[in-house]
């Protein structure tokens, strides 16, 4: 709650209640269908064809020697499922507190959230990648994120794709939905907090590399081009675990160095290129080679 004690916290809502809202709109089945599919086809059922053999899509090792300065946090599993309520809990939100919008407001997050899917699905399709994971099962809820997800769609991660869509959207949306200073300062604190608290959940649960954020940063950077600026990005890397206590200062700087050189790498490439894609291409290109040489001097 805020001082004065009227602002709800977005937490409260009832991620539930999206589901709902969404049978008895329809405005909101298209997009809400196309992007149940994109997240079927393109990420579920592309990393099974490839896992069965059905496509030959080379995968890459994409991690780094700065991974290993991130514990690893088994206990943080919940918030790293948590990730799709997320994103439904500001739409809940909007539900109850601006109805007569919700729907478009709702419809609008959908197509944005499906072109992030469609369009790192492209990258997906040139090269998957891959990081090493405890082996065993450290949580029982471990089982099933095996089970699920082969694992073949690291670079960029979509969960801080999606973290940074949610974060960057309704602050936009808060604004044009005429909601007092007072409520847009606390709701944005709110989201941002949980947007950064999941990001550094995929490290801490070794679900990605420190590599798979700034390609994400990057990416979000082209997609919502004039809303998530590059000082927004280096603000999201600067506080990334910065009120982290099992990460040594020294650690937390190196990680820090790391992501905003690779941030600024792709950036800078970019600028001469038709599409975001092309400099992503060229540094998991030279990961492959990396990779190849490695193997070859054993």
């Amino acid at each position: 709650m805020s001082n004065s004690g009227k602002i709800k916290s977005v937490c409260r809502y009832s991620a539930l209640k999206v589901y709902f809202f969404v049978l008895f709109h329809p405005t909101t089945w298209k997009p809400t269908l196309r992007f149940v599919a994109t997240a079927a086809i393109d990420f579920f059922w592309l990393q099974f064809r490839r896992k069965l053999g059905l496509l030959k899509t080379k995968i890459i090792h994409v991690d780094s020697p700065l991974d290993e300065f991130i514990p690893f946090k088994p206990e943080n599993i919940d918030i790293y499922l948590d990730f799709i309520n997320f994103w439904l809990r500001p739409l809940s939100m909007l539900i109850a507190l601006r109805r007569k919008t919700a729907a478009k407001r709702l419809s609008d997050f959908l197509v944005l959230i499906n072109r992030c899917y469609k369009e790192a699905a492209d990258f997906y399709k040139f090269r998957m990648s891959t990081t090493k994971r405890p082996e065993g099962i450290a949580h029982r809820k471990f089982f099933w994120i095996k089970l699920l997800d082969p694992h073949y769609l690291c670079v960029p991660s979509l969960h801080v794709c999606v973290v940074v869509l949610t974060s960057t959207y309704f602050k936009r949306v808060f604004k044009e939905e005429n909601f007092t200073e007072e409520e847009q300062n606390f709701y944005n604190t709110e989201i941002y907090a949980e947007a950064m608290e999941i990001a550094e959940t995929v490290l801490y649960i070794k679900q990605h590399s420190v590599n798979c954020v700034a390609a994400a940063l990057y990416m979000m950077n082209c997609i919502l081009e004039g809303e998530f600026s590059i000082q927004d990005a280096v603000d999201f890397i600067n506080n990334m675990f910065a009120n982290a206590d099992d990460i040594t200062d020294e650690h937390k700087s190196l990680i820090n160095e790391h992501l905003n050189m690779l941030f600024e790498q792709l950036l800078l490439e970019g600028t001469n290129e038709y599409d975001w894609v092309t400099p992503l291409k060229r540094w998991i290109l030279q990961c492959e080679k990396d990779e190849t040489a490695q193997e070859s001097s054993l």
